[in-house]
């Protein structure tokens, strides 16, 4: 019986937004990753980077314990922090004033500031009211279920040719482990988009691999709405992980760096994507014609029902309303 070759990464090292760019146009991730072709940047980018950087400091650098969170004035550091990442990060790149106007600049720095507040603020409120309503006996046992046990966790697995970035890894209540991710778009609703799935099982099969451990569960924590939806983590999560990476990585193999062999994916996201020949890049593809989601019904009259069925209804009514006839 001859033995199955042993399968092999491409020459590329995945992470899951690399996966998720593939995923959602092959096109895209060649000009991306392959041409390396230069983006447009936008400040969402770097206000991304800015709130991860600092809420990553606050448990693991500045506020370890419960006293120096309670003693060190919080909402006043990390306003500090912000203004002067705020500065170093985004103010000192003039160009943004270019590519954004004064009013979407200054709308964001608000937004960021209260983002990063509130972030503080619902510490502060799961600290108190989870003693208030006696899920803790202590603020000491509550602090131990808020503040995570990792800020920003680099996960990789050799084998698999994978780096990622965990933002958060937390204790669950009955001892377990979750992942979070946080997320600072306004991208919101009573679901869990296709490529924030991908990333957090991903997450989840590169845990599994470094701590031999699976985690109970990943979610993502939008920090806007300071809310998290949650997946439950099973074998059937890590498997579609590891066939994810699989596929993405033989795809690459089979490509190579032939631009054609990478599919457009025509949607109407083209229009923002920095490699379409509509903001000067080289893609030319054609953007699908803009339909609405839900076609309006002509109202149905009784001209309009078919004669036998007229008949039927007429013969029905007498059979229920006799005394009419």
């Amino acid at each position: 019986m001859t033995e199955e070759p042993k399968w092999t990464p491409s020459h590329m090292r995945l992470s899951p937004s690399k996966i998720n760019t593939y995923m959602k146009c092959p096109r895209e991730f060649y000009y991306k990753y392959i041409s390396k072709l230069p983006e447009k940047k936008t400040i969402h980018l770097f206000r991304g980077t800015l709130v991860h950087k600092v809420l990553e400091n606050l448990f693991k650098n500045k506020f370890k314990s419960l006293p120096q969170w309670e003693k060190g004035g919080p909402a006043i550091w990390i306003q500090g922090e912000f203004e002067k990442g705020w500065e170093e990060k985004i103010a000192k790149h003039k160009w943004l004033w270019e590519v954004h106007t004064k009013e979407e600049m200054d709308a964001m720095y608000i937004e960021t500031e209260q983002l990063l507040q509130n972030f503080v603020q619902s510490v502060n409120k799961k600290l108190t009211e989870m003693v208030k309503w006696k899920i803790y006996k202590s603020k000491y046992q509550a602090w131990n279920a808020v503040a995570p046990k990792y800020a920003e966790r680099w996960v990789k697995s050799h084998e698999y040719a994978i780096v990622g970035v965990i933002d958060v890894v937390c204790n669950d209540f009955d001892g377990g482990t979750t992942l979070l991710d946080y997320k600072t778009s306004k991208r919101y609703g009573p679901y869990l988009p296709e490529e924030y799935y991908r990333q957090l099982i991903i997450y989840a099969f590169l845990y599994t691999l470094e701590m031999g451990e699976m985690p109970n569960f990943v979610g993502v924590n939008y920090l806007r709405f300071d809310d998290t939806f949650f997946v439950k983590i099973s074998q059937t999560q890590l498997d579609e992980a590891k066939d994810l990476i699989k596929f993405v990585h033989d795809a690459i193999k089979e490509r190579e760096e032939h631009e054609g062999k990478y599919e457009q994916k025509p949607q109407n996201l083209c229009k923002w994507c920095s490699f379409y020949k509509g903001n000067g890049g080289p893609c030319d593809v054609t953007l699908p014609k803009w339909e609405p989601k839900y076609k309006r019904k002509s109202k149905e009259t009784y001209k309009d029902i078919d004669s036998k069925f007229k008949g039927q209804i007429e013969l029905d009514a007498q059979k229920q309303f006799p005394e009419f006839d």
